[in-house]
């Protein structure tokens, strides 16, 4: 009888040391992580239409800058040849349906 108490006893022991043991690892692991999360707080306001175009020209420095556009009026046959490349690009792009088929 004496042999079942001190084993019980030491049982006992063993199980409340390794759940003081995982309870203050699992606090530690918790402090740490908290202490390794920077807090960044970034504020901004909202610019104004002048202040906008401002930082506009600030940032091209102080040139404008020019877009050239040149066109071509397009032959009939470029057109359809165009329109027909069109249709060709779009019909790539719709997925094809599948049929299912049983695994056997």
């Amino acid at each position: 009888m004496n042999i079942v108490k001190k084993t019980n006893l030491t049982l006992l022991t063993i199980c409340v040391f390794a759940a003081t043991i995982v309870s203050v690892t699992t606090y530690i692991n918790k402090l740490a992580a908290k202490a390794n999360i920077s807090t960044v707080t970034i504020t901004a306001q909202r610019l104004t239409e002048q202040q906008k175009i401002a930082f506009d020209i600030e940032q091209a420095g102080n040139t404008m800058q020019t877009v050239f556009i040149a066109a071509k009026r397009l032959s009939p046959e470029e057109k359809l040849a165009l329109d027909q490349q069109g249709r060709q690009t779009q019909q790539a792009k719709v997925p094809v349906q599948k049929r299912p088929q049983l695994l056997v």
